[in-house]
């Protein structure tokens, strides 16, 4: 969106894009953070947007500010070239326009059990460089534990089964306890940690009955 569902856009095409948004503010009379509220856009994600530092955007913020504009998203699309003048989908190699299917659970011990009776819902996703291949499921957070990376209330996507590098975002079962974390390994031992520091690691021992349920791949807010 890549840790997120998006594809990289070049830097004059940003550029256009966030001062045609930055236009349309104008003629709305929308202050940036009113522009943000409307939209669901966060403030960070839509300065970015607008000041062409985005590298890669995501879909979802492009069809919600529309919205919020009173402007067809595919001006956006096009924009930045996922759709061309004839709103076709541009068949090249770096955009790989495919829609997936992906289910949605209750929570990360649903995901990893993949029982089609625990599936609370379906979510297309725009595929884009493969982004989404392979056995992918979504949840919804619930808290604070990983702010400024992942915010409260966000669809996750895991992708099951993939090796989870040190470092990097994962989902986790430790002793029937499911976690969404950041996977940290040194001489030291095997953590745990939230990237909202106020949580404690999570230190993984010799006995804990410890499953990789697969890694983060991405995220976004869904609409109301």
């Amino acid at each position: 969106m890549t840790e997120n569902v998006s594809v990289e856009i070049k830097e004059e095409l940003r550029k256009k894009l966030g001062d045609y948004i930055e236009e349309l503010r104008n003629k709305k009379n929308y202050g940036f953070n009113q522009l943000a509220m409307k939209s669901g856009v966060n403030v960070r994600s839509l300065n970015e947007i607008i000041n062409g530092k985005a590298k890669k955007v995501n879909p979802f913020h492009l069809k919600k500010l529309a919205k919020a504009l009173n402007v067809d998203y595919k001006e956006f699309y096009k924009i930045v070239g996922y759709l061309d003048e004839d709103e076709k989908i541009v068949p090249n190699a770096e955009i790989a326009f495919n829609f997936k299917r992906v289910p949605v659970y209750e929570n990360i011990s649903a995901g990893y059990g993949a029982a089609e009776s625990d599936i609370l819902d379906y979510i297309s996703l725009p595929n884009y460089q493969g982004t989404f291949t392979g056995d992918i499921f979504a949840v919804q957070v619930h808290g604070d534990s990983m702010e400024n990376t992942i915010e409260d209330k966000s669809i996750v996507f895991i992708k099951k089964d993939a090796e989870i590098q040190n470092k990097k975002i994962g989902a986790f079962i430790v002793n029937n306890n499911a976690y969404l974390k950041r996977y940290f390994e040194d001489e030291h031992g095997v953590f745990l940690r939230s990237d909202n520091r106020e949580y404690r690691d999570i230190e993984i021992k010799a006995g804990d009955d410890f499953i990789v349920v697969g890694k983060y791949i991405g995220s976004f807010i869904r609409e109301e």
